[in-house]
């Protein structure tokens, strides 16, 4: 008589059981195609969800990125001061120095991920509240204005209306557009281009065509998008950024000076920076910058490498058009690092995350564009930006598109921010040393 192998018996087996076992009962199968067509990946591999899907805004700080920044803190205080003339026991002196750091606190120390966390989601909770809160920068320009003698309460109406608006719309924002979004996001827009007319402040045709050249690039945004890409177009965000973009770009605010200002900078000016950095946390985009200044070897490689090829590119094209001549300036050491520090803080850090951190990564997250399209059309605005930056200004603008395109480059291979900044910062230093002309 013929007999089975024992594997084969037990085939056989698990066979006969399989064909006499009941089917599951309907409540116990996996309802999603996902599961009855591809096996299981192990959690580590599972796919993130977008970033602007998740309040996420990043992992806590590094140790060396709390000590970078208390630095920085630090330095721009002390520096500050030393500006103030060591005057430090006059009131009227102390009063600006405690102004200044606590603006440099709220641009540096309260820009991490944690906050940002907490503020997106009070700001939900309470919106109105989270809209108000930038008025509170009022309050110096009230107390310490009256003191010098240069408040004025039609500044304060305009100051109050041009920090307000921003919050506002960034909080109302949704992704697809609304025909009311139109005309809010443009009246925002165009507030800060057309304030020096009510100041009856001369404008020359220079300048006129750039207020016009910069009301009409949401314009276009609005007639160039298909309607697929205005259901996500975040149209009153957009706005909110350029209307305090423009806001510090053509001056709209008082021009109210503290004693030892750094650089010439107003107040407002400086006030704007953290102002920024709120508007993108309220509106769940603050982790898009990937704000960090820890120091890594694959990050200072990569810094390195772009700013020797824009080098190789920028210094004969400079040369050769005389948008730069040598001209090395022999400074102490202490003012050429303070130069550095000044330069990354006011320039270099605030134009990245809005030209990178900001317009780029709304172009290439929002609007989906491809990444070429993306870099190219991100450093054609900063090299626009720069078109009221005399004398030379066609060769600036050429240069400075250049840079953008590196400045994105840096900032696509490392995702930070600091990290473009960071080249940024070295282009405009190392020139301004070595070089009469550069970029800022």
């Amino acid at each position: 008589m013929d007999s089975l192998s024992q594997p084969e018996q037990s085939r056989q087996d698990a066979a006969s059981n399989s064909s006499s076992t009941p089917d599951p009962a309907p409540s116990e199968l996996d309802p999603s195609p996902a599961a009855m067509s591809l096996p299981a990946l192990p959690t580590a591999q599972m796919a993130q969800p977008p970033e602007s899907a998740t309040l996420d805004h990043g992992p806590a700080l590094h140790w060396a990125d709390w000590i970078v920044r208390l630095a920085l803190w630090a330095a721009m205080v002390v520096t500050f001061a030393q500006q103030l003339g060591g005057q430090l026991a006059d009131s009227e002196v102390l009063l600006p120095l405690l102004l200044f750091a606590a603006l440099m606190a709220g641009y540096l120390l309260a820009s991490v991920a944690p906050v940002a966390r907490r503020i997106h989601q009070w700001s939900e909770a309470e919106p109105l509240m989270a809209a108000v809160i930038p008025l509170f920068l009022l309050s110096p320009y009230v107390l310490y204005g009256r003191l010098a003698g240069t408040f004025e309460a039609s500044d304060l109406l305009t100051s109050g209306v041009l920090l307000f608006l921003p919050a506002a719309l960034a909080l109302i924002n949704t992704a697809s557009l609304r025909p009311a979004d139109i005309s809010l996001g443009l009246i925002a827009v165009a507030m800060p281009l057309l304030l020096p007319l009510t100041r009856n402040q001369p404008i020359e045709s220079t300048d006129a065509i750039l207020r016009l050249v910069a009301f009409l690039m949401p314009v276009l945004l609005l007639l160039l998008t298909t309607r697929q890409q205005k259901q996500r177009l975040n149209f009153l965000f957009l706005c909110a950024v350029l209307s305090l973009w423009y806001s510090v770009e053509f001056n709209a605010f008082p021009d109210f000076v503290l004693p030892g200002q750094l650089d010439g900078m107003t107040y407002f000016q400086l006030a704007a920076l953290p102002t920024f950095l709120y508007i993108l946390t309220v509106s769940g985009r603050f982790g898009g910058l990937g704000l960090s200044f820890t120091p890594s070897p694959r990050g200072l490689s990569i810094v390195a490498s772009n700013l020797a090829l824009f080098t190789l590119i920028a210094v004969p094209l400079g040369l050769l058009t005389h948008f730069i001549v040598p001209g090395f300036q022999g400074l102490p050491v202490a003012d050429v690092l303070a130069r550095a520090v000044t330069i990354f803080l006011f320039i270099a850090l605030p134009e990245e995350i809005l030209f990178r951190g900001t317009l780029f990564h709304y172009l290439r997250e929002t609007m989906r564009w491809p990444e070429a399209v993306t870099v190219g059309v991100s450093s054609l605005v900063f090299g626009a930006a720069h078109l009221n930056n005399p004398p030379n200004i066609g060769w600036y603008f050429v240069l400075a598109v250049i840079a953008g395109v590196f400045y994105a480059r840096t900032y696509l291979a490392t995702r930070n921010v600091g990290a473009a900044a960071t080249l940024h910062t070295a282009v405009d230093w190392v020139w301004g040393l070595i070089f009469t002309g550069g970029l800022q």
